[in-house]
């Protein structure tokens, strides 16, 4: 009877006991499962689950390393800029035809025009292009001699600016009339740095007080010069032309009509509408009507 006390009383212990080693198992498993996860959680969001990086190896910085646009006739400066080189080497490739260009800071090809670039201690390697040619556009590969090599492809794009100017060839206003021309300068990677405007020849004068010419340029993608002359007299007949500074010049002749002439006149030239004054139009539509019955009656 005794004995049965004794275990009934001795039971709930050793169940308290099993259960307080349990949660403590428990507990330690679930630390320990914890750690496991945030230790593989901490791989997965690491570099060492991508077999292809090594943070040892050279790498391109992509953003320094852009496509470029160059003038015509001017120099390119391709960029490619390279972490942790080592002993690595850089080199540069023409794509279309797979000719090895520059090897570090040394040029191997024959056209004088292409040069190599490297400051030491930089991380840029630059292939330098002077004279640009139109067949020097397109994509330029830059390669670092890993085991196997990797590279990065530059375009190169080479572009001409043009130049225009609204309402040309011809432009006719009547005197007194205000002339207004504009010019503007496409195409172009950067503003030209100066837009003068030549009349037959010479430069003109900006001076208002002296000859009346206004001239206003406003830079931008496409920039734009605008020369006005509030009242236009006779003098102001002849060519003009707008010469950028990195675009090839462009003419208009200007006719100041003196009276009433027959000839196609616009009075305020900003635009390329061309109006005929009504009574010399009405004459002419008259006149080629006769012209056409006569052909008809014989």
């Amino acid at each position: 009877m005794r004995f049965l006390v004794a275990v009934s009383l001795m039971v709930p212990l050793l169940c308290s006991n099993i259960n307080a080693t349990g949660e403590s198992y428990a507990d330690e498993g679930l630390q320990e499962n914890r750690v496991t996860v945030g230790e593989r959680g901490s791989t997965a969001l690491g570099f060492v689950d991508d077999p292809n990086f090594d943070p040892e190896k050279p790498y391109f910085d992509y953003e320094q390393s852009a496509n470029v646009t160059a003038l015509l006739g001017k120099t390119a400066i391709l960029n490619c800029r390279v972490k942790n080189i080592g002993n690595k080497t850089v080199s540069w490739i023409r794509h279309r035809d797979i000719h090895l260009l520059t090897v570090g800071r040394f040029t191997y090809t024959s056209d004088q025009r292409f040069s190599a670039s490297h400051a030491p201690g930089s991380e840029d390697w630059l292939l330098k292009i002077h004279y640009l040619q139109e067949r020097d556009a397109g994509k330029y590969e830059c390669q670092i001699s890993t085991t196997p090599p990797v590279s990065h492809l530059v375009h190169l794009s080479v572009v001409e600016p043009e130049t225009v100017i609204v309402g040309g060839p011809d432009v006719y206003i009547n005197t007194g009339s205000r002339l207004a021309l504009t010019c503007s300068v496409k195409y172009s990677p950067e503003p030209p740095a100066f837009i003068f405007w030549f009349h037959d020849g010479k430069l003109v004068s900006y001076d208002r007080t002296r000859s009346g010419v206004v001239v206003s340029t406003e830079k931008g993608v496409v920039t734009t010069s605008r020369l006005l002359v509030q009242f236009a007299e006779p003098r102001h007949t002849g060519v003009y032309t707008c010469s950028p500074a990195n675009s090839k010049p462009k003419n208009v002749n200007v006719h100041v009509l003196a009276g009433d002439k027959p000839a196609a006149i616009v009075h305020e030239n900003n635009s390329a509408e061309v109006t005929v004054s009504s009574p010399y139009l009405y004459s002419y539509v008259f006149s080629t009507g006769l012209v056409l019955l006569h052909r008809i009656a014989l």
